[in-house]
């Protein structure tokens, strides 16, 4: 038995000491992603208090400022989709200008991820008479551009069109359509399918006196609406 244990003995010392613990080493990646905003835009005419496009006649509000000239009050009779068309109108042949306003003109709804998003409008193919003007009138906010944390869909609260008696400028809070950008929204709030943004404007044609006649063919230019999204 002694031999035995002096045996085990030496065996035990003869092995190798392990450690107490493994080494533990530890290394990063790192992961990346630009998660780009979502965004669309819908355009309707002649809308309703939903929204939707309108084919039927539109409505149209005169404000001849004593004068002679005319708007037609139902434009063409019907509507277009993506139209706007203000039928006949006739300019005073003294010195008085002529407002014609198309109600609930254009309707810009927006669905966006972004934060950052702009809205605006240029007309890019044709151009307005330098004898007449294009004055887009908010609809459910006081003025442009919009930067409203909600905005449903809103039509024009006017009862009259609104008195202009130039062509160089719109008044205070509306922008003219033109050549020239014109900004309608500039915001910092997303906003949802369930909740999108509405951009509703009525569109005032402005005439001045003895504006000249179009010769037989309506005068037309395309309007385009850009949203920008960052």
């Amino acid at each position: 038995m002694k031999k035995l244990l002096a045996i085990a003995a030496l065996l035990s010392l003869a092995l190798p000491a392990l450690p107490s613990s493994a080494a533990t080493v530890a290394k990063t990646v790192t992961v990346k992603w630009n998660t780009q905003a979502v965004a669309t835009l819908t355009m309707t005419t002649n809308y309703s208090a939903a929204g939707a496009q309108l084919l039927t006649a539109p409505s149209i509000l005169a404000n001849l400022n004593t004068g002679g000239g005319a708007c037609t009050a139902a434009g063409s009779g019907s509507e277009t989709a993506s139209d706007v068309d203000f039928g006949n109108v006739s300019p005073d042949s003294g010195t008085f200008y002529t407002d014609c306003m198309y109600k609930n003109a254009v309707n810009a709804q927006v669905v966006t991820s972004s934060t950052n998003w702009q809205l605006a409008a240029q007309v890019t193919v044709g151009s307005v008479p330098a004898d007449s003007q294009l004055c887009a009138l908010p609809n459910g906010f006081a003025s442009f551009p919009t930067a409203a944390a909600s905005l449903p869909v809103a039509q024009t609260a006017r009862g009259a069109a609104p008195s202009i008696v130039s062509v160089a400028s719109c008044p205070a809070g509306d922008v003219a359509i033109n050549g020239t950008s014109a900004t309608l929204a500039n915001e910092t709030n997303a906003f949802s399918s369930a909740s999108p943004a509405n951009v509703g404007h009525d569109l005032e044609l402005v005439l001045k006196p003895l504006a000249a006649a179009s010769g037989g063919s309506p005068t037309q230019v395309t309007v385009t609406y850009t949203l920008t999204a960052n």
